[in-house]
């Protein structure tokens, strides 16, 4: 009997960790918004006043893993010229893509923490700009590996639980 009881404490502690979420830490500084939860969301801001503007984006990944970083924006119609924006130190290149659109990205190796994503320009008024962040994590994370072990040692259980009784009969 302890066997089980060891065994039915372990699925119970597999499967509590399995359901709890890791933290996620976001903040914006500026007048905008963001929706990033472990390390994927949008971010914006909108009616931006006249003058120089610096946005400051952080926010939480769980784990190692790739992130995304998309920033959008029209320069006609949003009334921003010369809007630069970066994600930890690295650039992003934001062209042309057609009728006043600018649009670019990047995709960089990240660790587990706090990300930073810069953006700043010039906004004539009611200057706006949105972006998008979507992260992918390289290994499972730990309730993932805990679920397939303790699945695998289910299965090896019942396996051995059952028993084969098996007789070989000839009709002649």
């Amino acid at each position: 009997m302890p066997g089980r009881q060891v065994l039915f404490a372990s699925a119970a502690i597999a499967s509590a960790l399995a359901v709890s979420a890791p933290a996620s830490a976001t903040s914006f500084a500026g007048n905008g918004t963001q929706t990033i939860i472990n390390g994927t969301g949008a971010f914006s801001d909108a009616q931006i006043p006249v003058g120089v503007f610096n946005d400051e984006i952080n926010f939480t990944t769980p784990s190692v893993g790739t992130a995304d970083v998309g920033v959008l924006y029209f320069k006609v119609l949003s009334g921003i010229t010369g809007l630069t924006a970066s994600f930890n130190g690295t650039p992003i290149n934001l062209v042309e893509v057609g009728g006043g659109l600018f649009a670019g990205g990047v995709s960089k190796s990240v660790g587990a923490g706090i990300q930073t994503i810069l953006v700043g320009g010039t906004s004539t008024g009611n200057g706006s700009y949105s972006g998008n962040v979507t992260f992918s994590a390289a290994v499972p994370e730990l309730a993932t590996w805990l679920m397939m072990i303790a699945g695998v040692g289910f299965t090896g259980f019942a396996m051995r639980r059952r028993k084969a009784a098996y007789s070989v009969n000839y009709a002649f």
